[in-house]
Order: C-alpha cells, then structure tokens, then sequence
C-alpha cells in the first residue's frame, strides 16, 4: 500500500512528543480568560524555554531599544502573538530532538530553515507583505517533514537529499514519493494544532510559481528557495531559480535579495543558538 504524507505525519507524531511545559502554555494561551501572569508563570518553570524566549526576544529580529530582561515585560512588550509564536518555534523544534543526526547535515538543515525564517520576516516587514502573522514560523517549519520522514524512510530520505544543480530536492521527493516533504510538515503541524496561517502557505508555497495564491504563499516558495542557494553557494542561479514574476508582485528587487541574504548570515547564528538548533 503507498503511504500517504498524512500517513508519514501520523508516525512521527507518535514518535516525536512535543515538551510537556509547550502542551500547558498551549491550554493556556487557547484560554480567553488566561492572564498574562498565568502565561509568564508555566514559562518560568522551564529555564530551557525562558532562556530560549529572553534570547530571541533581545536578538535583531525584534530590535528593540532596551534589554527584555523578564518574560513578563517581553509578554507585555512583544505581546502574546508574537509570544505565542516563539513558543511554537520552541516546542515544534524540541520534538526533534532525538531525531538521528547521522542520517542528514541536521546542522545545515536548520541552517536553511533559520535562514528561511529570517528571510520572510525580513521581507514581510520591508514590504507590509499581507497575510504574514506567522510566517517567521511557516519558514522555520516548512521542512520538518524531513525529519519525520526520516523515521520511517532513512535510506529514501538521504537520496532525495543527495540533489545537483541539474535539480531540486522537492523533485526527488515528488519522485520517490508522489509528495514533497513540505506536504509532511503541513499534516504534521496539523495533527499538532498549529494555527492555520502557519500552515497553508507550507502546504501551498511549491505551487505558487504556476498559480496565483497568497502573498504569503508566494513569499515562502521565494525564501525557501533563496535559503537552499545560500546554503549551496554556486549551485543554483538567483535569476533563474527564485520565480521573477513573483517577486515582482511583492516588489521584491535583487538589492533586496541581496540584503536579506547579509541579514540572515548576520542574524542566524544568534537563533539557532537561542534555539539550541546547532550542534
């Protein structure tokens, strides 16, 4: 029998537990009658999680003038949105842990996928990109599906990882499995409840190259793209590889490109160590 994407999502969601202190602040943050103090409390019981939340709280990506020095005034100061999205980036990576590093470069693939992150954020912010709540976090998680797969298809998943300039991975993957792992990673992120906006422009991003869809769809196939060539200097060109139709309708130019790149390079070492994403 050919196994479906969800079928792989629902293996890994059975061997990938997500951290208990995460399953809490979830309860909590869906309770409408929750305090910003009951959400600062459960954090607080996780030095891990704290340190991680205080970390990229104080990092570029918010930039703030003054230190975030407790997670009280970064709920008050972020808000519980922005909160919320850092306990997801938290939470869904920490079910990974256990994940077998010997199967892929898990360093250079949260490498890409920070860079990824990074990228939309950069330019959902430079260009007020609509739709783009949670698209720090459809970045960061649009290819965990590989480290799902990797449970089940070790041997399958280092092929499709073994890609050349001649071709991509999603192409291999469509190969051997009728399914990009960015198909695993919206079933798997659904199983989990991460909010929808998070997790349509995963499921969406491979096909906005021959459709017209979400803006924020169209800037996760541009930034997942453009973390793949950052990782690979050389392999594949800018011009011919990012889709100039659309980054003309998100008025993306090549000087932007440019800058996202330096900002990623400058910016990614500090959250994959907020993270604790590198080895």
């Amino acid at each position: 029998m050919t196994l479906t994407a969800l079928d792989y999502a629902k293996k890994a969601e059975q061997l990938c537990a997500l951290p208990d202190v995460y399953l809490r602040l979830k309860e909590i943050l869906d309770d409408e009658h929750a305090s910003l103090d009951d959400i600062a409390n459960v954090i607080m019981l996780d030095p891990a999680l704290t340190t991680s939340l205080l970390k990229l709280a104080n990092s570029a990506f918010f930039n703030f003038p003054r230190e975030i020095d407790s997670i009280s005034r970064a709920l008050m100061v972020l808000g519980i949105k922005e909160v919320n999205n850092l306990i997801n980036a938290y939470g869904t990576t920490k079910a990974f842990a256990k994940v077998n590093a010997n199967i892929i470069d898990m360093d250079r693939f949260w490498e890409v996928s920070v860079d990824c992150a990074l990228m939309c954020k950069y330019f959902a912010i430079k260009h007020n990109v609509e739709g783009c709540d949670g698209i720090f976090l459809s970045g960061l998680l649009h290819n965990v599906g590989t480290l799902a797969m990797i449970q089940s298809e070790d041997k399958k998943v280092v092929y499709c990882e073994n890609y050349d300039s001649e071709e991509t991975p999603w192409q291999r993957q469509e190969d051997v499995f009728g399914f990009t792992f960015a198909d695993v990673s919206a079933e798997l992120l659904r199983l989990w409840q991460l909010p929808d906006h998070i997790i349509k422009p995963i499921k969406e991003y491979h096909q906005a190259y021959a459709q017209e869809l979400s803006p924020a769809s169209s800037l996760l196939y541009i930034t997942s793209r453009l973390a793949l060539i950052n990782s690979h200097p050389g392999m594949y060109s800018k011009k011919n590889f990012l889709g100039k139709h659309l980054m003309y309708d998100l008025g993306i130019t090549m000087d932007d490109i440019n800058e996202a790149i330096d900002f990623c390079n400058a910016e990614g070492l500090a959250i994959l160590s907020a993270l604790k994403l590198k080895n």
